[in-house]
């Protein structure tokens, strides 16, 4: 379930925004009394009220089920208000550059969220948490600006040295070992006896797939059972039999927790070591994405430096 302040639009923001410690924030901040009422945190001029915190807030605690009155809660209010903080930088950085957020971006975002909803279960999480279409639309746009901002600057444009790439691949051989794996076929049912039945009318050279796509209750019926490749361990352990299998046979009937299953196996690949040569275009963008992710973070650091925060410790300490 999408969370209306935190979506899926946001999950560059949240990944890279919290490489950031909320001191990095509060230390760099005038600890003013005697604010303006409502208003608990002022970022180069532009408040963020109470009223605002609180919405975004709510929804938060709405989605992670946080426990607010445990000890804690201040130092949740004050990472909570850090994030808010920082979106504010980043949102007006991006003004001053001139970018900028369509209507058809919005919209898109906004139907993300609505997928996951009824009509009527989104109207009631909006007004539940207080707040209205449009002010959820103007939410939407500031977080996406805000993304638009930290692709920018995290946008690496200089040359990787194939030296680099080459030390990475020799000190981390063991990232480009590729198990066994295998491609897999199944036919599930609830029932034993219906089981017995399938298998009797497999052996006898009725098509795999077609019975698949009649009988199996798994969620890859559609595709004739095709449950596609994996490598021991990453199922079930009674589907590690078929690594023991040859290509093209049919499996007994073999049960577990969700059923009756009978297995054929279509493909099956041996493990290697990816060599260096078809991994170095990969390695080369990982590089480049890391180089980006610490540029981003110098860039953040100094914007954050530079910017007049102040924060009203009256609200924070009550």
């Amino acid at each position: 379930m999408k969370n209306f302040g935190i979506n899926s639009h946001q999950k560059i923001l949240i990944l890279m925004v919290l490489f950031f410690s909320v001191i990095l924030i509060f230390s760099n901040c005038e600890r003013l009394k005697g604010f303006p009422e409502g208003v608990i945190a002022i970022v180069n001029n532009e408040n963020i009220t109470l009223e605002e915190f609180n919405k975004e807030f709510k929804g938060m605690v709405l989605e992670t089920q946080a426990k607010v009155g445990d000890p804690n809660t201040r130092r949740l209010k004050e990472a909570f208000l850090n994030q808010m903080i920082e979106r504010k930088i980043l949102v007006q950085e991006a003004r001053k550059l001139g970018l900028m957020v369509s209507k058809e971006e919005i919209n898109r975002a906004l139907q993300e969220i609505k997928l996951d909803y009824k009509e009527e279960e989104f109207l009631e999480r909006l007004k539940l948490i207080g707040i209205g279409l449009d002010e959820l639309r103007q939410r939407l746009e500031e977080r996406l600006l805000a993304e638009k901002m930290i692709r920018s600057a995290a946008d690496y444009h200089g040359e990787v040295d194939e030296k680099e790439a080459l030390k990475f691949y020799e000190e981390n051989r063991s990232y480009f070992q590729v198990p066994e794996m295998v491609r897999v076929r199944q036919i599930v049912v609830l029932d034993g006896q219906e089981a017995i039945q399938i298998l009797k009318r497999l052996k006898k050279g009725e098509n795999f797939e077609k019975l698949a796509r009649e009988k199996s209750i798994g969620p890859e019926k559609d595709k004739g059972g095709d449950l596609g490749y994996f490598s021991r361990g990453e199922r079930p352990s009674e589907f590690d039999l078929v690594f023991e299998m040859e290509v093209g046979r049919i499996s007994d009937i073999i049960k577990t927790p969700y059923g009756y299953h009978i297995f054929k196996l279509e493909e099956k690949i041996e493990p290697r070591e990816i060599p260096y040569n078809e991994a170095k275009s990969k390695i080369i963008q990982a590089i480049a994405k890391k180089k980006g992710e610490e540029n981003f973070r110098q860039w953040l650091k100094k914007l954050k430096q530079k910017a007049r925060i102040k924060i009203n410790m009256d609200w924070l300490n009550s």
